[in-house]
């Protein structure tokens, strides 16, 4: 019985000293040092003429940078490429990942990323430049101009049409009320009775990602089937 008791004290002072002293996060995050920024900046330029960064005006690196517990910071820097009409519907911007390398010797340390740019893209006005918009959405290049525009405009009625098709899904059902944002749009493998699709991809203010599967028909688009993946 006393061994029991001096376990249990034990295992409560284990439990006060984790609480006073919890473990850090699995991922690390911090702000750019300053050289790194400094290097980007001169990289970037020296790179990329104004024509295409759109000028100092729209120069706006995001940096991201992380790391696991004992592993080195990963840095990378996005930059957006200057508004453009990408067809007489669609405005687009083309978002480019830069690597940083801090062993590598100073002036080389800045280098493209292997990843693909991204393209952004939302609804032109007529006869009206691109300029930045507040919401863009991810298109895949494999995606059509046709079913891009098609889906901007529309993505509200597809949304509704796609709740409903919620309750039928246990890993979508909880999510029927949430408020959602149109955040990509991908292909989609053919579906039975379905056989030209497009995907949408859609982010709700509770940080969960809906993936709405669309059946193209005779120009017409209908929300056909929904998963809500772990994010």
């Amino acid at each position: 019985m006393r061994r029991t008791l001096v376990c249990a004290a034990l295992l409560g002072v284990a439990t006060l000293v984790h609480a006073a002293h919890p473990a850090p996060p699995a991922v690390q995050q911090r702000e750019p040092s300053a050289d790194e920024r400094n290097t980007f900046d001169e990289y970037y330029r020296e790179q990329v003429p104004p024509r295409v960064s759109g000028g100092p005006s729209l120069f706006a690196p995001v940096f991201d940078i992380q790391r696991r517990r004992g592993q080195p910071w990963q840095v990378i820097a996005r930059v957006d490429s200057s508004p453009r009409h990408y067809t007489p519907e669609l405005c687009r911007q083309v978002r480019t990942s830069y690597i940083y390398d801090a062993k590598a010797p100073k002036g080389q340390r800045w280098s493209p990323s292997a990843a693909a740019p991204e393209w952004y893209v939302w609804l032109a006005t007529p006869k009206v430049i691109c300029t930045a918009a507040q919401y863009t959405v991810r298109m895949d290049p494999a995606v059509s101009n046709e079913d891009a525009t098609a889906l901007l405009r529309q993505h509200r009625e597809l949304l509704q049409r796609a709740r409903l098709l919620f309750a039928g899904n246990s890993g979508c059902a909880r999510q029927r009320s949430l408020t959602f944002r149109f955040a990509a749009m991908e292909p989609a493998p053919p579906a039975n009775g379905a056989p030209a699709m497009v995907g949408m991809v859609f982010e709700s203010d509770r940080d969960t990602r809906v993936h709405v599967a669309v059946r193209k028909h005779r120009g017409e688009y209908a929300a056909w089937n929904v998963s809500c993946p772990v994010v």
